[in-house]
């Protein structure tokens, strides 16, 4: 049918398009001839206003009906509404935008993620820097790791384990960084938290910002099986003793053997050795008093030990297991912690010629902490990956593997072997804070080396805040350090009292006879027969003194120095601090170098004048702030040797 024809019978009105300019029928919709209506206007012309519709049949209306839009169905049910249709659409948009945004919100995250994998900004090394006794297992739990590890933001992270003693990591942060540790570390095990101490002490409590233990291992010494049953139930205290009586073990049954002959390395030996200093000390100290006073006894086991090639564990070892007969051995004994000796005496036949030995009471524990260190040299992303590797190295199957190596790890079970059981520790040795651990620590670390050195005493110093005599603490300080000097090293004591210096023992090795005793008998003699007299009014007339009289006793192939410990302050109108300054200036002589050095305790006056005085003559100043203190005692260990 063409477009503009009519119907024909049986055919639907919604099958064809209607003209727009068609006149409207009573039901809103444009009517045609034939369409069931009968119109006013007919075509012919005439006017026909009194029109009457026609009747209309079923069928009719149900094409009404659906020419309506559809408004309403057959049996008069009512189709969708334009509300419904609204909504369902709206429905479909809203739906459609969630589809996209997490499609697009997916495919932008793991763009990111692959952008991230792919370390954008390039990968960064994290300086790892372990003790040899536990290097090449933090190194095996490295690999693994970085193996997992997720980037840092666009920064792929890579964990770099290093080797090192705690000597030469302390030194390197004091001083220059050793370039064979390669770059300065973010995380640092140590055997000991004794290290921990050092550095502390040394580049402030700032450079560590979190130190926990990982594993553990308690100090013992190795020694040739029949000195164990010799050794019996003797402690800590008794060792500087058997180390320095020629006859000591024989005493213990051991005809022949002579004195211990324990060796003690710092070089690959877990800081076990300065474990022993700290267990010697709290053992000797007496009762009630911190664990530096019992520094002479730390000092005199050092200056006994064996004289090896070098001062390592391996060589200390050697000697220990040499087939040699053992009584006539230079070495009999060896500090070192119960690790090592599990990783040393691994083969069947090591019972033969080493043992155990734990001395009773509180147990020197290397604790092997995990140290995260602070510093401008590290970046935000090495701080936050060596903070998760920690956290890594203290799973269960990372401490499992540390367990099977030796080491005590909490949730697990050392295997043992022929020489080491595992038995069952005390209670852990404590020896105060971080202060004491590093004073017992530079009786190690610095030992005496046989300088020639004039000490100049004030004797009129005063009491500290606790009513202790500062004179008695300077002189229980001395009389330590003095006894562990070598019988080469030569020592001479001056004193002043406010009206006058004097010199009370002639510069001399400590070996040397002074009136029929040993020069340090008679030091030690005298510095105990001192009392408080005066105050410190001619330091520094005294001073020009002792100067003088060192270059003209000075000792080639020795380092000379005078140790002046006063309190201040100078108040003899002959010699201002200006004229001090100007005369030490003056004197210095390059071909006898005398370094002046002050250990000046507490609010001195004339601090500025005695900086100014070490400075000239390439001294060293320390101030501390009480004599009742390791800090003393470090001092004192530290600059006179």
């Amino acid at each position: 049918m063409g477009r503009h024809s009519k119907p024909g019978p049986g055919e639907s009105f919604g099958d064809r398009d209607e003209p727009a300019d068609q006149p409207e029928s009573p039901t809103g919709r444009f009517a045609r001839p034939g369409d069931g209506f009968d119109h006013g206007d007919t075509g012919d012309g005439a006017d026909n206003d009194d029109y009457q519709p026609s009747p209309l049949t079923d069928t009719a209306r149900r094409r009404i009906a659906a020419f309506e839009g559809g408004h309403r169905s057959e049996g008069g049910r009512r189709g969708v509404s334009i509300g419904v249709i609204v909504a369902l659409i709206t429905v479909v948009v809203v739906v459609g935008a969630v589809i996209l945004w997490r499609f697009f919100g997916d495919a932008l995250s793991h763009r990111s993620a692959d952008a991230a994998q792919q370390c954008l900004d390039g990968t960064v090394n994290v300086g790892v820097v372990a003790d040899p006794s536990i290097a090449a297992d933090v190194t095996k739990f490295a690999d693994s790791f970085n193996a997992v590890v997720t980037p840092v933001g666009d920064r792929c992270v890579k964990m770099v384990v290093t080797a090192a003693d705690s000597d030469q990591v302390v030194d390197g942060f004091v001083a220059d960084w050793p370039g064979d540790l390669g770059e300065r570390p973010a995380l640092w095990i140590p055997a000991s938290s004794i290290a921990t101490a050092r550095l502390q002490a040394a580049a402030g409590k700032e450079a560590v910002s979190d130190a926990r233990s990982l594993v553990s291992s308690p100090v013992v010494l190795a020694v040739r099986p029949q000195l164990k049953d010799a050794l019996a139930q003797q402690g800590w205290a008794a060792l500087p003793g058997l180390q320095n009586d020629p006859g000591a073990l024989d005493a213990l049954n051991l005809p022949g053997w002579g004195s211990l002959r324990l060796a003690l390395p710092t070089v690959g030996n877990a800081g076990a050795t300065y474990l022993t200093a700290e267990a010697v000390a709290a053992a000797s100290a007496p009762a009630g008093a911190p664990a530096t006073a019992g520094l002479g006894a730390v000092n005199a086991l050092v200056a006994g030990q064996p004289k090896l090639a070098d001062n390592s564990a391996d060589t200390a070892f050697t000697t220990l297991l040499s087939p040699d007969d053992p009584a006539g051995a230079p070495v009999h004994a060896v500090a070192t912690t119960e690790q090592q000796l599990f990783s040393r005496a691994s083969t069947p036949d090591a019972k033969d010629s080493v043992a155990e030995w734990l001395p009773p009471g509180p147990v020197a524990v290397a604790d092997y902490p995990t140290v995260l260190l602070s510093g401008t040299w590290l970046s935000g992303e090495q701080v936050s990956a060596a903070s998760e590797f920690a956290r890594f190295m203290r799973k269960p199957e990372q401490l499992t593997a540390l367990a099977k190596a030796g080491f005590r790890a909490e949730g697990t079970t050392a295997p043992g072997n022929d020489v080491v059981t595992f038995p069952a520790l005390g209670p852990p040795l404590s020896v105060g804070d971080d202060s004491v651990r590093a004073t017992l620590a530079a009786a190690v670390s610095s030992p005496a080396t046989g300088s020639a050195t004039t000490i100049m005493l004030d004797q009129g110093m005063g009491a500290d805040e606790g009513g202790r005599s500062r004179l008695a603490n300077v002189v229980t300080a001395l009389a330590n350090r003095i006894g562990a000097l070598p019988p080469n090293a030569a020592v001479g004591l001056w004193t002043f009292n406010g009206v006058e210096g004097r010199s009370a023992v002639p510069m001399g090795p400590v070996s040397d006879q002074v009136d029929g005793q040993p020069r340090s008998a008679a030091l030690t003699g005298t510095l105990t027969g001192l009392t408080p007299s005066g105050s410190g009014a001619v330091s520094f007339t005294t001073l020009r003194l002792v100067y003088g009289d060192a270059l003209a006793n000075f000792r080639q192939g020795q380092a000379n120095s005078v140790l002046v410990i006063t309190e201040g302050p100078h108040t003899d109108q002959t010699l201002d601090g200006p004229g001090l300054v100007q005369y030490v200036k003056s004197a210095v002589d390059p071909a006898r170098p005398v370094a002046i050095n002050v250990i000046d305790i507490g609010d001195d006056s004339d601090r500025e004048t005695w900086e100014a005085v070490t400075q000239a003559s390439g001294g060293t100043y320390q101030n501390v702030a009480t004599s009742d203190s390791p800090d003393l005692a470090t001092a004192v260990t530290t600059l006179l040797s």
